[in-house]
C-alpha cells in the first residue's frame, strides 16, 4: 500500500476540532487496511517537515486538513504548502486536501511540478457544527474511494454523489445546512492525471 502522510492542524482554534474528527475516522479506516499514516499535526506541521517527510519517499498519498488559500495551505497565519516554498515537494504522489480556495492555484501548480493528481476545492468552503457527521463524511469520502481502489475520475464522482445523498438527507431537515454542502460540492476540483492506488504505491 502507498506511504501516506496525515496533515491535519488539529490546534485551529475554529476548525481544529473538526479536522481532527477526520483524521480520526481516517485512522480507523486505514487500520482495516493495514496502514499506518505518518501524521504532522498541529505541533509540527510547517514547510520544513513536509519537505523533510516528503523528500525520502518516492511515491505517496498527501492529505491535508487545515485552512487554505489560492496558492498555499496554512496552519497559524503560516504556509506549510505553497506555490513558492515546497511546491516540489510531491513528485508522484497523489494530493487530496479539505481546505478553502487552494485548488484555485496550488492544485494545478503542484500538478506542473511533478504531482501526479490533485484533489481539492476552488472556492471557500464550511461546515456547521451541529451537522458535523455529513461534512466529515463528504470530506473523507474521495480519499477513503481511492484507498479503495477507484481511478481519480471516479474518485471525483463518487465524491458528488455522496454530496447529493447527503444533500438530501439533510434538505428534509435543515435548507441552509444543505445548501452549506451543497456549495462545498460545487466547489470540488481536480488536477493532473487519472491515477489509481497503484500509481502510487
Amino acid at each position: 500500500m502507498a506511504n501516506t502522510i496525515l496533515a491535519v492542524d488539529n490546534l485551529d482554534n475554529d476548525l481544529g476540532h473538526f479536522f481532527d474528527f477526520c483524521r480520526q475516522n481516517l485512522q480507523d479506516f486505514f487500520v482495516n487496511i493495514n496502514i499506518v499514516p505518518k501524521l504532522l499535526n498541529g505541533h509540527n506541521l510547517n514547510d520544513l517537515s513536509v519537505q523533510l517527510t516528503t523528500a525520502p519517499l518516492g511515491k505517496f498519498v498527501f492529505a491535508a486538513y487545515s485552512h487554505g488559500d489560492k496558492e498555499m495551505l496554512i496552519k497559524a497565519n503560516a504556509p506549510y504548502v505553497s506555490t513558492v516554498v515546497n511546491n516540489n515537494c510531491f513528485n508522484n504522489s497523489f494530493f487530496y486536501t479539505f481546505s478553502c480556495n487552494s485548488g484555485h492555484v496550488l492544485g494545478s501548480t503542484l500538478v506542473q511540478n511533478g504531482c501526479l493528481c490533485y484533489i481539492g476545492y476552488n472556492r471557500v468552503i464550511a461546515i456547521w457544527s451541529t451537522y458535523i457527521g455529513p461534512f466529515m463524511e463528504c470530506a473523507n469520502h474521495g480519499l477513503i474511494q481511492f484507498y479503495s481502489g477507484h481511478k481519480t475520475s471516479s474518485v471525483l464522482v463518487k465524491m458528488n454523489e455522496k454530496y447529493n445523498s447527503e444533500i438530501d438527507d439533510v434538505y428534509k431537515m435543515d435548507f441552509f445546512i444543505a445548501s452549506i454542502l451543497r456549495e462545498n460540492r460545487d466547489a470540488l476540483v481536480m488536477w493532473g492525471n487519472d491515477i489509481d492506488i497503484t500509481d502510487v504505491s
